[in-house]
C-alpha cells in the first residue's frame, strides 16, 4: 500500500469514528468566549488600579493573562469554522478581542497554510520552525520574541497602515511581511491574495490604527498613566510567552525536506497533551492540547476535541499513528526540543496499522 493510500485509509476510520461530533454549537462559542472577555475586562481592571507587588495585583495580572489567551485563541476557531452563525461571532470577537489587542482576525487568514499537504513542513508554511543549523540559538530566539511582539504590533497599526492607505507598494510590503499571525518561520512571505483587498481587511485595519492612535494619543497627553502602559505590556508579554512554549511543543518538526507531506505525516509529526484535567487547558486552551487531532481533523469543533480523542484511543487499533502521538507532558518534550533530542518518526507502524484498519473492515 502507498504512502497516499495508507494516509487516505487511517483519516477515513479516523473520520468515520467522530463523524457525528463535527457539528458545531455556536451557543457554545458565545458563552464561552463572552465569559471570557468578561474575566478578562474585569481581571485587568483589577490589576490596573491594584499597587505594585500586591497580591491582588498578582492574582488579577495571571487570571486576566491566561483569560486574554483563551480568548485570543478563538480566532483559531474562526479561521476553521464557517457557516452564517459565524460571521456575527467573528464580528463581536474583533470588537471585543481582536481589535483591543491590535490583534484581528485578518492576521490570521494564512493559518490555513498550516495545514495543506503541500506547505506544511516547508518554507511556506508560516508556522513550523525548520530544523536548521543552530537550532537551539534558533528556539532561544524565538522563545524570546515575545518582548517585541506588544511593541511590533502597536507599530504595525500605527504608522504602517496610513502608509498602506498612502501607498500600494507599502500596502504589498505590509501584506506580505506584516500580516501573518504567530510567524515561526522567518522566510515566510503571506502571498498577496484577495484576502488582501478584502472590505474586512481594510475595516478591521483602520479600527486597529484608530485604537493605536487612540491610546497613544491619550498616553502622550498624560490622561493615561504610564504605568498602565507597562502593566499592559506586561500581560500582553506574559500570555504571549505562554503562547510560543505552546507552539513551540505541539510539533516534533522532523520535516527537514522542503518536499509535500501526507496527513499521516502531519499527525505523526504533532503531539497530544490529553493528562490532566486543568492545567493542559490553562496553557494549551481551546482544544490545542489535542493539536494532532486537529491536524487529522481540522474543521472539528473544539468542544467535541475531548470526546473525539476518547474514542479514537479506544476504537483505532493499539499502536495507531494517533496512539502515538500521545505525550505524557508539557516539560519532557519542551526540554527535548530545546536540547534538540530530534525524534524520528513512526512511519513503519502506520503501514501496520493501516493493514489492521483494512482487517477490521474486511471482518465487519
Amino acid at each position: 500500500m502507498t504512502a497516499d493510500a495508507t494516509s487516505a485509509l487511517f483519516v477515513r476510520e479516523a473520520h468515520r469514528v467522530v463523524r457525528d461530533l463535527f457539528a458545531a454549537n455556536p451557543r457554545r462559542y458565545w458563552v464561552d468566549f463572552l465569559m471570557t472577555m468578561l474575566v478578562v475586562y474585569t481581571a485587568f481592571a483589577v490589576y490596573i488600579v491594584a499597587p505594585w507587588f500586591s497580591v491582588a495585583q498578582a492574582g488579577a495580572f495571571v487570571i486576566c493573562g491566561l483569560a486574554m489567551f483563551r480568548a485570543m485563541v478563538f480566532t483559531h476557531e474562526i479561521n476553521h469554522q464557517r457557516g452564517a452563525a459565524f460571521g456575527p461571532f467573528t464580528f463581536v470577537w474583533n470588537v471585543l478581542c481582536g481589535i483591543p489587542f491590535l490583534m484581528p482576525s485578518f492576521l490570521y487568514g494564512d493559518h490555513k497554510d498550516h495545514h495543506t499537504n503541500s506547505a506544511y513542513g516547508t518554507w511556506s508554511d508560516p508556522e513550523y520552525l525548520r530544523r536548521t543549523a543552530g537550532w537551539r540559538l534558533r528556539v532561544f530566539a524565538f522563545l524570546l520574541l515575545p518582548i517585541l511582539y506588544p511593541i511590533l504590533v502597536a507599530v504595525r497599526f500605527l504608522f504602517v497602515t496610513p502608509l498602506a492607505l498612502l501607498s500600494s507598494r507599502m500596502d504589498r510590503l505590509a501584506w506580505t511581511c506584516g500580516s501573518s499571525l504567530y510567524v515561526m518561520n522567518e522566510s515566510y512571505r503571506r502571498e498577496y491574495d484577495a484576502a488582501a483587498s478584502a472590505r474586512s481587511r481594510w475595516i478591521q485595519e483602520v479600527a486597529c490604527c484608530a485604537w493605536a492612535w487612540l491610546v497613544a494619543s491619550l498616553a502622550t497627553m498624560g490622561y493615561m498613566p504610564l504605568s498602565a502602559v507597562a502593566k499592559t505590556y506586561l500581560v500582553f508579554l506574559f500570555w504571549i510567552s505562554l503562547n510560543q512554549v505552546r507552539t513551540l511543543v505541539a510539533h516534533r518538526y522532523t520535516n527537514d525536506a522542503d518536499a509535500p507531506v501526507s496527513y499521516l505525516y502531519q499527525l505523526l509529526d504533532t503531539n497530544t497533551f490529553p493528562r490532566g484535567r486543568w492545567l493542559p487547558e490553562l496553557w494549551a486552551p481551546v482544544g490545542l492540547r489535542y493539536h494532532a487531532l486537529h491536524h487529522l481533523l481540522p474543521t472539528l469543533p473544539y468542544h467535541a476535541m475531548g470526546e473525539a480523542h476518547a474514542r479514537l484511543m479506544r476504537e483505532l487499533p493499539p499502536g495507531s499513528p494517533y496512539h502515538q502521538t500521545v505525550k505524557s507532558g508539557l516539560w519532557p518534550v519542551l526540554i527535548s526540543t530545546v536540547l534538540d533530542r530530534k525524534q524520528e518518526m513512526p512511519l513503519q507502524h502506520a503501514g501496520a496499522s493501516a493493514t489492521m484498519l483494512e482487517d477490521r473492515r474486511d471482518s465487519q
